[in-house]
């Protein structure tokens, strides 16, 4: 994916999943607090990511996903798949 996570975004926590663990609520619409990004990192398998108003996207293993703060998504395993959800915050300003 072309997106990224803006420039002093801190990594803070850290949720892993696999398609028996994927809680109902993440194959649901929801989003984050604002001021929180997600990346999604597949370990193995694929995962379907979803954003309100985006093309859908397939993540493959070894793959990321970015979603902003409050963005509208959710995720589907396509079978078997080990990710994880990496939480940042941006602590530092994005302007120069």
């Amino acid at each position: 994916m072309a997106e990224a996570l803006p420039k002093g975004a801190v990594h803070y926590a850290t949720s892993r999943f696999t398609q028996d663990t994927l809680p109902e609520k993440l194959r649901k619409d929801h989003s984050t607090k604002a001021g929180v990004w997600g990346q999604l990192a597949v370990q193995s398998g694929r995962l379907l990511f979803r954003r309100e108003d985006k093309a859908e996207v397939i993540v493959e293993a070894g793959g990321t996903a970015i979603f902003a703060p409050q963005e509208i998504h959710s995720v589907e395993a396509l079978g078997a798949v080990e990710f994880e959800v990496r939480f940042h915050r941006q602590e530092v300003s994005d302007a120069t």
